[in-house]
């Protein structure tokens, strides 16, 4: 990466130049909202407050009938896992996924790709990828645009300037031939 990306000093090999390097766009992105989980995130809220009440009005019971203490209180509470599972599920990815885009560094040089990102648990990971020959290249026309390689998960994703840099790495592969 660059001198001013602290801790990534020294990662390209000798030689190596840097042709582009840039960030994705770190804004909120509702474009690969997974309906399935979105759908399934919710059925886990409705559940889990269907649970807590239910078991908020069957323990309110046990007061009335001599059976309290502790565990009558807390019961309810079973259901806030549930909760907030259904929370990230439905919600939260969509925050989860900006925040660990304005913490990735995208570099391009004649040899390889590279994803690096600073990931607040996992610490600092970088991705590398040969560019050859043979590798896959997609444009995803924006704004902001995309730029896929060996399939649809990899790649430079939600760039200002994707066409520029897909035109980058279409040069690189035609000069390996």
């Amino acid at each position: 990466m660059s001198a001013q990306t602290d801790g990534w000093d020294g990662i390209l090999d000798d030689g190596e130049t840097i042709l582009w390097q840039g960030r994705p766009d770190a804004g909120l992105s509702f474009q690969n909202i997974d309906i399935m989980g979105t759908l399934m995130g919710l059925f886990f809220i409705g559940f889990s407050i269907f649970w807590m009440t239910m078991a908020m009005n069957i323990t309110s019971d046990f007061g009335r009938t001599g059976f309290g203490g502790f565990l009558p209180k807390i019961f309810p509470l079973f259901g806030l896992p549930f909760f907030f599972i259904g929370c990230y599920n439905a919600f939260g990815h969509i925050f989860w996924d900006a925040y660990l885009r304005s913490k990735t560094h995208y570099t391009l040089t004649k040899k390889r790709t590279s994803i690096a990102t600073d990931h607040p648990s996992k610490g600092k990971l970088l991705i590398d990828r040969d560019i050859d020959a043979d590798m896959t290249i997609t444009l995803k026309v924006g704004p902001p645009g995309s730029v896929f390689f060996q399939g649809t998960n990899n790649g430079f994703k939600r760039i200002e300037d994707g066409r520029h840099v897909h035109k980058f790495m279409r040069q690189i592969r035609k000069d390996l031939t």
